[in-house]
C-alpha cells in the first residue's frame, strides 16, 4: 500500500503514564433519552473528584495518588454528554442532589437533560411553516439546536481541575451517509481490477484545551481538531465539536441529519493492523480511493446521522487513545494504570428476530433485516466480555440498577430507568422521568465508586498510602483481600456521610392522553408539508382526513400506552 507523507495519527504506543496516576477514559454509549441517566453518573463522578482534590488542597489526610481523565468517546446521547463535559469542566458548577433539585438550572448536565429537552418541543410544528423547505425530520429538531447553543454558551467561575487532561480528547462516532471509498487491488490482477468498498462507520476527533495546566502537545495528533481555550464565541472549533455532537445524536428520521465538513487529510490518518511474515504487527495506512472523488479539495463534506447506528459503544476508541494503536493497557489489578469506564444505560441485548418463516411477511422481513444490520454493526463481544471479567481491571461498566417498585426484585438496564420504554424515547415524555433517571445515575455512580471501582492494595499507584493505618477507612475488603478506591469518596460523596435516597419510581407522572393534541398537530403539519406540491389532493386529503390520520393516532396511542404499562410507568 502507498505510504502517506503525513505521520500516522496515533503513535504505536502512547506516551508513558504519569507517575502515581490512574489515567482514565470514558466511553459514553448511545442512549436516546437515557442520556439523563449518564448525565447523573457524570455529575457525581465530577463532584467526587472535586471534593477529593479540594480535601487534598486543605491538607487533609486522604489518598495521595492521582487520577487524570484523558479521553471521552461518545455515541449519540453520549456525544452530547461529551460536549457538555468539554464545555463545562473548565468552570465551577453546582451539583444536584436528591434533597435539592431547585438549583438544577445552574448544573449544565441537569439543565440540559432534565429541564430543557421535552416531547412538547419535539412535537412542535414551527420547522414546517415554510412550505418550500423539505421535511428533514419527523420531530421538530429546532429545540435540539437551541439546547446545544445554550450548552455552548455555558460559563462560570474558572476552576482548577488537575484531574482533567489538557488536551481532553473527545471522539464522537457518526454514521457517514456519503461514505468513504476504498479500493483493494489483488496480486496478479490488472491495475484497474480491484475490490471496491465504502466505509460508513466514522468518527470525529477533537483535542480540547481545558486550560488545566500545561497543554501536552504530545497528545495532540494530526487528525485531532484543536478546540481553543478560553472559549470565545463565535469560534469555528467550538462550532465544529457542537455540530459533531448533534450529528452523532441525530436519530435516523426522528431528528434532523447534519452536514459535516472536515479536513480531507483526516482520512490520510486511518490505518489497520497488519502482521508481517514473522507475525509482528504494524500499523499500515489505508488511503481512500481518490478516483471515486474527482476534484476533492482540502475539505470533505458529508451528511451524518446517529453514530450509534454503527458504533453505539465506542469502547475501543477510548482504549486505543489511552494505549496507542498497538499498545495494551495492563489488565492485572496490581499493574493497571489506565482504565476505560463505559457508561451504558441500555447494556442488555435487543430482542431476537423472527424464528419461523411462515410467521412473518415481506414488510416484517425487511424490518428484521434493518435491525440485523444495526445489531451486526454493533457486535463487539470481546469488549463487553472484558468489561464484565472480574480479573480485568482496565475496563469497567456502569449500567442502571434499582429494585423493582413492585416487589423489590433487581432491575437492570432499560427496566431500571424511566427512559427505557419505546426504544429509549420515553424519557422525553416527562421531566419526572428524566429527574428520576438523573438521580438514579448519581446513586449508581456512588455505589460504583465505593464498591466496584477498586484495585488491589498491592497496586504501586496506591500501595504507598494504603499501608498507612490512618488510611484504612478508605479500603474495602472483598473475599478476604483488601482493595483501594481509584476515586475516593470524601465528605458528602461518602455513603457513610450522605447516601441519596432511591428516587421514587415516577409511575403516573405522565398521562399518554396529553400527547393526542400535539401529536395530531405534528402529523397534520407533516401531511401539509409532504403534499404541498401535489396537484390533485382531494382524494388524498379525504383518505388522510377520514382514515390515515386517525389510524396513525390510534397506533401511536396504543403503542405508547402498552409500552408505559409494560414499564410500570402508567
Amino acid at each position: 500500500m502507498a505510504e502517506t507523507e503525513i505521520p500516522l495519527a496515533r503513535p504505536d504506543r502512547s506516551p508513558p503514564c504519569r507517575p502515581a496516576t490512574f489515567e482514565l477514559g470514558l466511553a459514553l454509549a448511545g442512549a436516546v433519552s437515557g442520556g439523563a441517566y449518564a448525565a447523573g453518573v457524570l455529575d457525581f463522578l465530577y463532584e467526587a473528584l472535586e471534593r477529593w482534590y479540594a480535601a487534598r488542597e486543605r491538607g487533609e489526610k486522604v489518598p495521595a495518588h492521582d487520577v487524570l481523565l484523558r479521553v471521552i468517546s461518545g455515541a449519540s446521547a453520549g456525544s452530547v454528554n461529551g460536549l457538555i463535559s468539554a464545555v463545562a469542566l473548565p468552570y465551577a458548577f453546582a451539583h444536584v442532589h436528591a434533597s435539592d433539585t431547585q438549583g438544577g438550572g445552574a448544573n449544565p448536565f441537569y439543565d440540559t437533560w432534565v429541564r430543557r429537552i421535552d416531547i412538547s418541543w419535539l412535537l412542535g410544528t414551527g420547522d414546517l411553516d415554510d412550505p418550500t423547505q423539505p421535511i428533514v425530520s419527523l420531530l421538530d429538531s429546532r429545540c435540539i439546536d437551541r439546547i446545544a447553543e445554550h450548552v455552548l454558551a455555558f460559563e462560570g467561575p474558572a476552576m482548577a481541575r488537575p484531574y482533567i487532561a489538557s488536551p481532553l480528547k473527545c471522539i464522537f462516532t457518526v454514521t457517514n451517509l456519503r461514505g468513504m471509498p476504498y479500493r483493494v487491488p489483488f496480486a496478479g490482477s490488472k491495475s484497474q481490477q480491484a475490490h471496491s468498498m465504502v466505509a460508513h462507520s466514522d468518527y470525529l476527533r477533537f483535542a480540547v484545551n481545558t486550560g488545566q495546566g500545561i497543554y501536552e502537545r504530545t497528545w495532540e495528533y494530526p487528525d485531532d481538531l484543536y478546540v481553543a481555550h478560553p472559549k470565545q464565541l463565535p469560534d469555528r472549533s467550538w462550532t465544529a465539536i457542537l455540530r459533531a455532537s448533534l450529528a452523532s445524536s441525530a436519530f435516523p428520521a426522528g431528528l434532523c441529519y447534519r452536514g459535516i465538513e472536515r479536513r480531507w487529510s483526516d482520512y490520510m490518518q486511518r490505518a489497520v493492523m497488519v502482521p508481517d511474515v514473522n507475525g509482528r504487527v504494524s500499523m499500515v495506512p489505508i488511503l481512500p480511493d481518490a478516483t471515486r472523488l474527482p476534484g476533492q479539495g482540502a475539505t470533505y463534506r458529508f451528511v451524518a446521522v446517529d453514530g450509534g447506528a454503527m458504533d453505539n459503544e465506542p469502547f475501543e476508541l477510548a482504549r486505543v487513545e489511552l494505549a496507542g494503536a498497538l499498545g495494551r493497557n495492563p489488565r492485572r489489578g496490581d499493574e493497571v494504570n489506565r482504565i476505560v469506564v463505559m457508561i451504558d444505560p441500555f447494556p442488555e441485548p435487543d430482542d431476537l428476530g423472527p424464528e419461523h418463516a411462515d410467521e412473518i411477511n415481506v414488510v416484517e422481513s425487511m424490518a428484521a433485516l434493518f435491525t440485523s444490520w444495526k445489531q451486526q454493526a454493533r457486535f463487539k463481544p470481546e469488549e463487553v466480555a472484558l468489561a464484565m471479567d472480574d480479573t480485568v481491571y482496565s475496563r469497567f461498566l456502569i449500567a442502571p440498577t434499582r429494585p423493582s417498585p413492585r416487589d423489590g426484585s433487581p432491575r437492570v438496564g432499560s427496566r431500571a430507568i424511566a427512559a427505557g420504554a419505546l426504544g429509549g424515547f420515553s424519557g422525553f415524555f416527562s421531566e419526572a422521568y428524566r429527574k428520576h433517571d438523573f438521580l438514579l445515575g448519581r446513586r449508581n455512580a456512588q455505589r460504583f465508586l465505593s464498591e466496584h471501582f477498586l484495585v488491589p492494595v498491592t497496586n504501586p499507584i496506591v500501595s504507598a498510602w494504603a499501608t498507612d493505618p490512618d488510611m484504612h477507612c478508605f479500603l474495602r475488603e472483598r473475599d478476604g483481600a483488601l482493595y483501594a478506591p481509584v476515586i475516593p469518596l470524601i465528605e458528602a460523596c461518602d455513603p457513610a456521610a450522605r447516601q441519596d435516597p432511591l428516587p421514587t419510581w415516577p409511575k403516573g407522572a405522565f398521562d399518554p392522553a396529553s400527547l393526542q393534541k400535539p401529536l395530531r398537530n405534528r402529523l397534520q403539519a407533516l401531511y401539509r408539508a409532504g403534499t404541498n406540491k401535489w396537484k390533485d389532493k382531494l382524494l388524498t386529503w379525504l383518505a388522510w382526513r377520514f382514515y390515515a390520520r386517525g389510524k396513525l393516532m390510534d397506533i401511536a396511542r396504543r403503542r405508547v400506552e402498552r409500552a408505559l404499562r409494560d414499564a410500570d410507568l402508567w
